[in-house]
């Protein structure tokens, strides 16, 4: 992941409101020159953490469930989130459309849908840097997709081998795998999500998008 070599401001005690609207602008806009399709400010009131999301990673369990360190069962539990979430006020929700076929064929997804995802999770750590550079300390960004998949090829995690993790500062959960309600806030913001599933006919989905967040404040 790139660094970002900018200027950096002491965490503050108090952030004006006039300060706080100029930065979240500038972290959605930041977003869309990262690569993402869309980008909105949101109320961190409407991040829903839902059980029945984090159990749909075990039953049927994901290729990644219990096989990587940032997916359940590892993953902090859905109360925890949801306690810790309460104490933010903002998140900047951001997307990338992506060709349907990418993600429902297996065989396209190795060569190019994990790709999509790494992306969407490089953002999100892009934008928890400017963040916290910028004193927002508890900025807290999440992504798509297993790391596991994204960052390590599907190969073994060598968090939970070793407890050394090549990709430290840029792998993360996704926002499932804490049990956030993404299509819930995909339909709030107006955007539009499709099932996308193996056996789908991918020709009658205009595209994918994979979605990440950073909390702020």
């Amino acid at each position: 992941m790139p660094e970002d070599k900018g200027v950096v401001r002491p965490f503050p005690s108090e952030v004006s409101e006039e300060t706080l609207k100029a930065d979240l602008e500038r972290y959605r806009q930041k977003a869309l020159e990262l690569g993402a399709s869309d980008a909105v400010v949101i109320p961190a009131q409407w991040v829903e953490v839902d059980e029945r999301v984090r159990l749909k990673c075990a039953i049927p369990p994901c290729p990644n469930y219990r096989r990587c360190g940032n997916c359940p069962p590892h993953t902090p539990e859905p109360e925890f989130m949801r306690q810790a979430l309460s104490r933010y006020s903002w998140v900047i929700l951001f997307k990338t459309n992506v060709p349907a076929e990418d993600f429902a064929d297996v065989s396209r997804y190795y060569p190019h849908g994990r790709q999509h995802q790494r992306q969407t999770g490089e953002i999100a750590a892009r934008l928890e840097v400017l963040a916290f550079a910028d004193g927002y300390r508890f900025a807290l960004g999440l992504g798509a997709g297993g790391c596991r998949d994204t960052m390590c090829n599907g190969e073994l995690c060598q968090m939970l081998d070793s407890g050394r993790c090549p990709h430290i500062l840029m792998a993360r959960p996704s926002m499932e795998a804490v049990g956030i309600d993404v299509t819930d806030l995909v339909n709030r913001v107006g955007w539009t999500m499709y099932p996308i599933y193996r056996t789908m006919n991918s020709s009658t989905v205009p595209c994918g998008i994979s979605v990440g967040m950073v909390f702020i404040h």
